[in-house]
């Protein structure tokens, strides 16, 4: 069973990704914290198939995240969302998979699935 994690700091955008990634990747497990830190834990604890995580957090950003995760050689999908338009190159070079501008669409949240949860687990 897939576990994707979601980072994200806002409760209003935190529930809905957790909402939308639940009603469309049906038999993933989907596990949501606050910061990067808690990701961080949550992964050395449970493991992780697909990270969606905010950039600007409290205690870590996704860029720190990722950089973390990508140091002791994770290397699952993990897609740094933002409003920031300016930090799209700089996730990349920390090793982000991908980079969406928020807010995420219904349609770009199928996107990921579609690309970096199913294909990589066929």
């Amino acid at each position: 069973m897939p576990h994707i994690v979601i980072a994200e700091d806002e409760v209003d955008v935190r529930e809905f990704l957790y909402r939308a990634f639940q009603r469309h990747a049906p038999g993933s497990t989907i596990t949501a914290v606050a910061d990067g830190v808690a990701a961080f834990d949550l992964i050395e604890r449970h493991g992780c198939d697909l990270l969606i995580s905010d950039h600007r957090m409290p205690l870590k950003t996704g860029i720190e995240l990722i950089r973390k995760l990508r140091a002791r050689g994770d290397g699952f999908p993990a897609i740094i969302i933002s409003a920031d338009m300016t930090i799209e190159a700089a996730a990349i070079e920390a090793g982000a998979t991908a980079f969406f501008y928020k807010p995420l669409s219904l349609n770009q949240i199928r996107e990921i699935i579609q690309t970096w949860l199913l294909q990589a687990s066929s």
